[in-house]
């Protein structure tokens, strides 16, 4: 349901455009394994539903959080990755650097506490220096 509900996320922001193909790579993909970091999971997939590469971010408003691997435990917070199929290695570039950010538990921290896009935008880009 998360999946489905970011690549919804995805079509909506005019990045996709059809959100049961990108739900269905993404589900495909993570029957592989889903990276996941201090509450932090990454799903990710190539798709033909993706027509810009992009990242759909959302918390989890349940209390039980997102299960992807029950040995990971719940995920609180989603990044989802996605590329078209001919964008090459793009998204291993963009995981990398999410997983290298997710290290810092600063920034996990704020990851859990910002209150609206503007300050995620910012937290986000504030890498990039």
């Amino acid at each position: 349901d998360a999946i489905a509900q970011l690549a919804k996320m995805v079509v909506d922001a005019g990045r996709g455009s059809d959100a049961s193909q990108i739900t269905a790579d993404v589900l495909a993909r993570d029957a592989m394994g889903t990276p996941q970091v201090d509450g932090v999971a990454i799903p990710h997939a190539r798709s033909s539903g993706v027509s810009q590469s992009c990242v759909a971010i959302a918390r989890s408003n349940s209390e039980h959080g997102v299960v992807f691997d029950e040995s990971e435990g719940p995920a609180e917070i989603l990044f989802m990755i996605l590329v078209p199929n001919d964008a090459g290695d793009e998204h291993i570039q963009i995981l990398s650097g999410l997983a290298r950010r997710l290290m810092d538990p600063e920034f996990t921290s704020a990851l859990r506490t910002t209150s609206n896009a503007e300050d995620l935008v910012n937290l986000l880009e504030s890498g990039n220096e």
